[in-house]
C-alpha cells in the first residue's frame, strides 16, 4: 500500500513573510509545463510570464540537485479550507496554471514540513539540499549549496496525526 501524501509546512519564522519579499509565480516542471504541486515545494525563479499583467506573475520551476548553486524559494499559498468536513490542509493543491506564493529564504528563518516533502528519510543533524521534484534531500558530498537547510528537531506528528514532521533551519551561504 503507497503512503498517503500529507504534505503540510508550517512557517515558523519567515523573514520574507515580515517584510514582504515574495513572488507570485506560475510553477513549471523541468520541461516549461505548468504543473499542480502542494505546499512546501521548493523553486527556481526565472522572468516575468506576462510583462502586460500588473500582478508581476513571475515563471517558476521546481527545483531539482541542479539548482543546489541557485536561490531557492518556498510554495506557501494560504491553505484556508473553507468546509474542514470535505477538506483538510492535506487535501490542499495548487492548480497547474495557477499563481501561488513563492517566500524568498533568509539566514534563520525556520519550517515544519511533514516528511513526505523529504526526498528521502531525514534525521536531527542532517543538512539538506534542493533535490527532484522541489523536496529536500542530504547534502552530497563536497557540494555547498547556496540555501542550506539543517533539520533540528523531530516534532512528530505535531502538524498531522498521520505524518511525522521535522523542524529546518535556514542558512545561505
Amino acid at each position: 500500500m503507497a503512503k498517503k501524501e500529507i504534505k503540510i509546512v508550517r512557517k515558523d519564522k519567515l523573514l520574507a513573510g515580515y517584510n514582504g519579499n515574495l513572488e507570485s509565480v506560475i510553477i513549471h516542471d523541468a520541461n516549461g509545463k505548468p504543473v499542480e504541486t502542494t505546499n512546501g515545494v521548493f523553486v527556481t525563479v526565472g522572468g516575468l510570464m506576462d510583462v502586460s499583467n500588473p500582478r508581476e506573475v513571475v515563471y517558476a520551476k521546481l527545483a531539482d540537485e541542479n539548482d543546489v548553486e541557485e536561490d531557492v524559494l518556498l510554495i506557501h499559498n494560504a491553505d484556508v479550507m473553507y468546509d474542514e468536513r470535505l477538506y483538510r490542509l492535506e487535501h490542499y493543491r495548487i492548480e497547474a496554471g495557477k499563481v501561488a506564493r513563492a517566500y524568498r529564504l533568509y539566514d534563520g528563518d525556520i519550517i515544519t514540513l511533514t516528511e513526505d516533502l523529504f526526498a528521502e528519510p531525514v534525521t536531527v543533524g542532517d543538512k539538506l539540499a534542493v533535490k527532484a521534484n522541489g523536496l529536500l534531500g542530504k547534502v552530497a558530498e563536497g557540494v555547498t549549496p547556496k540555501v542550506e537547510f539543517t533539520v533540528f528537531e523531530d516534532c512528530g506528528n505535531e502538524l498531522h496525526i498521520e505524518a511525522n514532521a521535522f523542524a529546518v533551519k535556514v542558512k545561505r551561504n
